[in-house]
């Protein structure tokens, strides 16, 4: 049961970065100041806000929340009695008002306001709307494609690995202190041959006698 809280504990405060906006600041912590906006940037900003509307991401917030939720428990199955305690804690601070400000730097940032002013036009389009519908259906029957295509070819897969395995633990035998392979597997040179001793060195000569 410890062990289980702090895993939730660890991915609550993982969480809360996300919900900092909402979170009231500490005593002391002056609030940041907030710019005026010039003429560019508000328009860069409304470009931004039409198309958060195409893409209908404040009405997509709660699935959001769930999918993150989800994707935690899949990781963490002992978390699963405690899914919905931490869905209505992710809701409560990961808000459309504490997720915007972050949204719109985050696009203003990436996309110029032409460019968000197409994607608006684009997603707000039937067309574009399919795409938003069927996008995840689509990505999840390509990955079926790929599974299906590479299926028949998987013995081919095991033989190249199992090689490839066996490469390795020689290149890491040859490579071991002591083996016959040198600096990334090379031979060494002489390998299991003793190097002749050096010369001694030659014996002072005399000083001649005067």
């Amino acid at each position: 049961m410890r062990s289980r809280l702090v895993l939730i504990a660890g991915f609550l405060a993982a969480l809360a970065a996300l919900s900092a906006p909402a979170c009231k600041k500490g005593p002391g912590v002056p609030p940041a100041p907030t710019p005026t906006p010039t003429p560019n940037a508000a328009a860069h900003a409304a470009a931004a806000q039409e198309l958060f509307k195409a893409l209908k991401l404040q009405s997509g917030l709660s699935d959001t929340a769930n999918a993150m939720i989800d994707s935690e428990i899949g990781r963490n199955p002992g978390l699963t009695p405690y899914r919905e305690t931490m869905v209505a804690w992710l809701k409560k601070y990961m808000t459309w008002e504490a997720m915007e400000p972050e949204l719109l730097k985050m696009y203003t940032d990436t996309f110029s306001e032409a460019e968000l002013k197409q994607m608006a036009v684009f997603y707000g389009s039937p067309a574009g709307q399919k795409s938003l519908e069927k996008l995840p259906e689509m990505m999840q029957r390509t990955a079926m494609a790929g599974a299906r295509i590479s299926q028949p070819h998987q013995d081919e897969l095991r033989a190249a690995m199992e090689a490839r395995s066996e490469e390795l633990k020689k290149q890491a035998a040859g490579g071991a202190p002591g083996g016959p392979a040198g600096p990334g597997g090379a031979p060494r040179p002489n390998a299991g041959q003793r190097r002749p001793a050096a010369p001694a060195p030659a014996a002072p000569k005399p000083a001649p006698t005067p």
